[in-house]
């Protein structure tokens, strides 16, 4: 019975941060290794989770949805390893290339050199593309 409380209680908690999360700016999310999660900047709806290149080098992988109905193309995504403290240790940027419309979703990696407790995705850039014709 405690150990359900106390799990409510961290979704609960984890469920705000998001929601507070979502209303700042810029657009970003941070988590801890291993982890993974998503929020929404009333454009975009970014799903991300932490994996292994081949090399075994980090790389922050995941969707991105577009939430309106206008298309977007070339969506710029940058991640950031992030140290104890939560200052930035590396930084990478990578292209989700190619239209996506409305309300659709696309899959994007962005390749990182050093790994860290923590990690910060953000939406950095994208181009309007009508309604894709």
């Amino acid at each position: 019975m405690a150990a359900a409380a106390a799990g409510s209680r961290l979704l609960a908690a984890l469920l705000l941060a998001l929601m507070l999360g979502a209303c700042s700016a810029p657009v970003s999310q941070s988590r801890e290794t291993g982890m993974s999660a998503s929020f929404t900047d009333g454009r975009f709806q970014v799903e991300w989770g932490t994996a292994q290149t081949q090399d075994g080098k980090p790389l922050i992988a995941g969707y991105i949805t577009n939430t309106r109905g206008g298309g977007v193309a070339n969506i710029r995504m940058q991640a950031q390893t992030l140290d104890a403290q939560g200052q930035v240790i590396d930084t990478g940027t990578a292209l989700a290339p190619g239209y996506v419309g409305g309300f659709a979703r696309t899959y994007f990696e962005v390749p990182l050199e050093k790994t860290g407790p923590g990690y910060r995705v953000s939406v950095v850039s994208w181009d309007s593309a009508g309604n894709g014709q």
